[in-house]
């Protein structure tokens, strides 16, 4: 089954009973447990570190990645949605480590022909997502500061869900799809932007890419290999 024709089994009414994760998936898990525990451990002693905590939020522009490429394969559109959440970063001169969680969510658009009727569907793939980022400060003189950063993500999926609207308008339907993609999702985040200070307050604005490297099918998908990648502009806060 190709993600093309998902449609096709979601409207034959195909149920199955969740599988457990399997070692990967739970180690995974333990991994961002750990992360979580850790990143709230830190931002209680923050004064005593001396670090930043902040938030953050903009907009990400999500697709998937597909293969095999296959010739009745959709032309996937942007998926775009609200991300956000909050950040800590430990400085070490022009460099700085700074965990995260966020709100990230994934999925495409496309259209389809279903019953000789158009059709617009939405994939909706939503994640709490951890990321632990390497921040290195380009220039460190000056009240702007050019940033890169990178590192890795550890995604678990909080809601999978398809939406269908006939493209002529009119009611359309939803399907919950959680149970046939995996619970986890490790990726690469790469991030260029700026920083700035203005009396206590440390402003950001960046742009960043997320490259997912789980393939998130699962067997239902009969060896096609399905990833998450996406683009967001955020604009942070810190104190």
């Amino acid at each position: 089954m190709t993600i093309g024709r998902i449609w096709l089994m979601i409207k034959s009414n195909r149920e199955g009973k969740p599988k457990p994760p399997g070692r990967k998936e739970g180690r995974v898990k333990k991994i961002f447990v750990f992360f979580l525990t850790g990143f709230f451990l830190l931002t209680l002693a923050g004064d005593l570190a001396g670090m930043t905590v902040g938030f953050k939020g903009g907009f990400n522009l999500a697709s998937l990645k597909v293969s095999p490429a296959m010739p009745d394969l959709p032309r996937f559109k942007n998926r775009s949605s609200f991300t956000g959440g909050i950040f800590v970063s430990f400085d070490f001169g022009p460099l700085a480590i700074q965990p995260e969680i966020l709100y990230a969510p994934y999925g495409t658009k496309f259209d389809l022909i279903i019953d000789d009727l158009p059709y617009r569907a939405q994939y909706q793939f939503d994640y709490l997502q951890g990321l632990l980022l390497l921040k290195w400060r380009v220039v460190t003189i000056g009240p702007v500061k050019p940033v890169i950063m990178a590192g890795p993500s550890f995604g678990f999926l909080t809601r999978a869900k398809a939406v269908l609207n006939p493209a002529a308008g009119g009611s359309g339907e939803s399907v919950d799809m959680k149970d046939m993609y995996k619970k986890s999702e490790i990726g690469l985040c790469l991030v260029a932007g700026i920083e700035a200070k203005i009396k206590t307050l440390k402003l950001s604005l960046e742009a960043r890419y997320h490259l997912g490297l789980t393939n998130i099918a699962t067997a239902s998908f009969e060896g096609d290999s399905i990833k998450n990648k996406g683009i967001s502009i955020l604009a942070g806060v810190g104190f």
